[in-house]
């Protein structure tokens, strides 16, 4: 789905065809949270909104990545209730919701240590952490742009590696889908905080 992810996962595939055992574990990190939209003030008259999404990995932008996240982003937005209505069409209001999600990786070489993983059959294990920036900014007509911004980070382990202590173990595209449910949330949560969405 990114190339990062991709890369991992092809490394992972070969070690298995060499080893049978080799598995790779996904850990998102716990600073986040997931959503809570009811504890949210919400505007006393949500407006429509048009959303702008874009996901990029080392900031060029993954039209595959953006197409698979999109609904996921939308749904989020949605289910916040800060608007009454969300659509991928110009509002007449020019009201506009733009979420880019960076994926900045954090370990250098991963493919070299994932492959070193595989030639000792998964025993040497190799541990590669992957940052991600999500930032979101409100527009509307005659008013300032406000803009926030959330980081989250995903350790994925291959191999004979141990995991970040107290996190869960999960596929690499359940971790991925948790980190945008909760930097979006997190954006919109501080959104709501610091603008009126319903002027």
């Amino acid at each position: 789905m990114f190339k990062r992810a991709l890369t991992l996962l092809m490394v992972c595939s070969f070690a298995a065809a060499l080893s049978g055992c080799i598995s790779l574990h996904a850990y998102v990190d716990n600073s986040l949270g997931d959503p809570h939209y009811a504890d949210l003030k919400k505007p006393a008259d949500p407006q429509p909104v048009q959303l702008l999404f874009e996901f990029q990995s080392k900031s060029v932008a993954n039209a595959r990545a953006t197409a698979t996240l999109r609904p996921k982003v939308y749904e989020e937005v949605a289910q916040s209730g800060l608007f009454s209505k969300v659509s991928y069409e110009p509002v007449a209001s020019g009201r506009t919701l733009s979420v880019m999600i960076n994926n900045v990786p954090l370990t250098e070489n991963a493919g070299a240590k994932g492959f070193a993983t595989g030639l000792t059959f998964g025993l040497a294990g190799s541990t590669v952490s992957d940052g991600y920036v999500c930032t979101i900014s409100y527009v509307e007509p005659g008013h300032d742009v406000v803009t926030k911004e959330v980081k989250h980070t995903i350790v994925s382990t291959i191999g004979n590696a141990s995991g970040p202590q107290g996190l869960v173990a999960m596929s690499l595209t359940e971790a991925v889908d948790k980190v945008v449910r909760q930097m979006v949330g997190k954006g919109l949560a501080e959104l709501d905080e610091t603008s009126d969405l319903s002027k």
